[in-house]
C-alpha cells in the first residue's frame, strides 16, 4: 500500500474496541526459527492502558516517508515499508496461533524477553503493536530492601518480583504494511544491523569498490560496527556511484575545484585518511551538495532530486 494510505488506515483503526492479546517473544535457539513466543493473560485494566499507549503513539504519527537505510524520524513522523521486506512474517506466524495453547507457565518464561506485542483484532483486520524491551522486562529483585504497598491505609509486603515495561510501541503492522516509529528498535528486533554488517562485508569484497581506493584500512576502521556508518555504506553499495567512471572523474575535478581535501594517488585512486574519510563517504553517497544561492557546500543526511 502507498505510504500515506497506510498511515491513514493505521490512524483510523478502531483499536479501542478491538479484542486484545499480548505476547512476549525471545530469539529462538533453533536454527530453523528466528523467534519463540508465548501468550500472556492480562487484566482488563492493563489491556485498556496498553490500548491508550498505542493510541497515543499512533496519533503522534502525522507524517510518513518511505523507509530507506538512512531515512530519519522526527517527533511527528514515521517510516513505511512492506512487511514482507522484513522477517516480521515469521513472528506473525507465531502470534497468530491460539493464545490459550501457548500461555506462559511461570515467571521465568518472561525473563529476558526480547520484546512484546499486542494483537488487536476487529472484524477481519489485525493490528500488531510491537515494543523492543532491551533489559526493561527483567525481574527486579531487591535483596537489601522490602517492597511495600499501601492497601486500605495499611502498609503490606509486596512481592519480590515485578516487571517494568516502557510506555511506547516501536512499530505497527497492519495488513501488509509496517509503520516505524522508532527506527533503531525496529532494526534491532528485525536484525537490520546484521543485514548492514553483511552488506558492508560484501561491499569490501566488491572488485569495483576495491578499485576506487589505494587502501581501505582507514575506511573500514572508521565504519567499524557503528550502525549509522553501516547504513551509509549500504546505501553506497546500493547506489554504486563508484562503478560510474564519469561520476568518479567528476569527483576528482570538483574535489580539486572546491578544495574538499580528498587525496588521490597518481593512478586516480582515493587515499583515505582520518581527516577525509567522512567526506569520502558523503561524496560516494552523493550527499555533498552545493548551494547556488550562497556558494557554500553542505553535507546532507539524504537527498531528493528537485523537479
Amino acid at each position: 500500500m502507498e505510504s500515506n494510505a497506510a498511515l491513514a488506515k493505521l490512524r483510523a483503526f478502531d483499536l479501542e474496541n478491538a479484542a486484545i492479546n499480548v505476547w512476549a517473544f525471545k530469539k529462538s535457539t533453533s536454527k530453523n526459527a528466528k523467534f519463540r513466543a508465548l501468550a500472556v493473560v492480562i487484566t482488563a485494566e492493563l489491556g485498556t492502558e496498553l490500548k491508550r499507549i498505542a493510541r497515543q503513539h499512533v496519533n503522534r504519527c502525522t507524517e510518513v516517508d518511505e523507509f530507506s537505510l538512512i531515512a530519519s524520524i522526527n517527533e511527528s513522523s514515521c517510516l513505511h515499508l512492506e512487511a514482507d521486506e522484513t522477517i516480521f512474517p515469521e513472528l506473525e506466524a507465531l502470534v497468530s496461533q491460539p493464545p490459550e495453547e501457548h500461555l506462559i507457565e511461570n515467571m521465568s518464561d518472561l525473563v529476558g524477553s526480547l520484546g512484546y506485542l499486542i494483537c488487536l483484532n476487529i472484524g477481519e483486520e489485525t493490528l500488531y503493536c510491537v515494543c523492543r524491551l532491551g533489559n526493561q522486562w527483567n525481574v527486579k529483585k531487591r535483596a537489601h530492601a522490602l517492597n511495600l504497598v499501601l492497601n486500605r491505609n495499611q502498609l503490606d509486603l509486596a512481592g519480590d518480583e515485578a516487571f517494568t515495561i516502557p510506555k511506547r510501541f516501536d512499530f505497527f503492522v497492519l495488513n501488509d504494511d509496517i509503520l516505524v516509529a522508532n527506527k533503531g528498535n525496529f532494526e534491532s528486533l528485525l536484525e537490520y544491523k546484521q543485514t548492514y554488517l553483511t552488506s558492508f562485508t560484501d561491499l569490501q569484497a566488491d572488485a569495483g569498490f576495491q578499485a576506487v581506493f589505494s587502501d581501505m584500512t582507514v575506511l573500514v576502521g572508521h565504519v567499524g560496527t557503528n550502525t549509522m556508518h553501516l547504513r551509509r555504506m549500504a546505501v553506497v553499495q546500493e547506489r554504486a556511484y563508484y562503478n560510474d567512471a564519469a561520476f568518479m572523474g567528476k569527483l576528482r575535478q570538483v574535489n580539486q575545484d572546491r578544495q574538499w581535501n580528498i587525496l588521490f594517488d597518481d593512478n586516480g585512486k582515493i587515499v583515505p585518511s582520518a581527516e577525509s574519510v567522512r567526506a569520502i563517504i558523503q561524496v560516494l553517497l552523493n550527499h555533498r551538495l552545493h548551494s547556488e544561492l550562497t556558494g557554500h557546500d553542505f553535507d546532507v543526511p539524504s537527498a531528493s532530486p528537485v523537479g
